[in-house]
Parts: structure tokens; C-alpha cells; sequence
């Protein structure tokens, strides 16, 4: 793997190839994907939004990436609290791993962020 950066820094120079570890980091995988469909399509939005889409009695997740580790988003799925109903029994664990893959991806307020989803067209 080191030689791979190694050559591509002489080859493009390391500013080109900071960029491209960037965008490399930036891109979805198929897991953070599937966990992105599964957050939107199982009801998550109805209360929270990422990136301001979504709704407003919890907090918008645009940025829980960056303020809960992995064990701690899984807890809070699970187990609930703070105002949140616990999902344990409701999601299966396989897509509460997807859902957490996602929220991981979450760490900027900007839009569109972590969000795979458009924004709905305003009138």
C-alpha cells in the first residue's frame, strides 16, 4: 500500500494525491449505502434529518459522526433514551449495523453530507 502512495505522490505530486485520499474517504460504500436506504426508509427521518432534510423533534445526525463513537450510536438505537424509543426489537441487528455504517459517514452540517437522499423541492 506504501508503494502505491509513494508512487502516485512522484507521479502526481502529494497535493493530488491528498485529494484523492479525500475523495477516496468521501466515497459511500455499498454498506454506508445500504444504511443510508434503510435510516430513510424505516422511519428514522420522521423524527431526525441529516443536513437539515428531515424531521425537527430530534436532532439533525448531519454531524454524529464526529460526537458518538460506533458503540455509542448502537446503544442508542438499541436501548433508546433521551426521548428516543429503543429500535432493538423493531430493526434486525444486521440493518442497526448498517444504520451505524452510515451515521459514521455523518460529519459535516453542510448539505448534502453524508446524505444520499435530495432535499425536497421547495414552492
Amino acid at each position: 500500500m506504501n508503494r502505491i502512495f509513494s508512487r502516485v505522490a512522484e507521479t502526481c505530486g502529494w497535493p493530488a494525491l491528498l485529494c484523492w485520499l479525500l475523495m477516496s474517504l468521501a466515497a459511500n460504500s455499498p454498506a454506508q449505502e445500504r444504511g443510508a436506504a434503510i435510516f430513510q426508509n424505516s422511519g428514522c427521518l420522521r423524527c431526525h434529518s441529516i443536513t437539515g432534510v428531515g424531521g425537527t423533534r430530534a436532532p439533525d445526525l448531519g454531524k454524529v459522526g464526529l460526537r458518538r463513537s460506533p458503540v455509542q450510536m448502537r446503544k442508542q438505537i438499541v436501548h433508546g433514551g433521551h426521548g428516543m424509543p429503543p429500535f432493538g426489537d423493531v430493526l434486525s441487528a444486521q440493518k442497526i449495523d448498517a444504520i451505524v455504517q452510515f451515521l459514521r459517514s455523518c460529519r459535516t452540517d453542510t448539505p448534502p453530507g453524508c446524505r444520499t437522499w435530495e432535499a425536497p423541492a421547495t414552492r
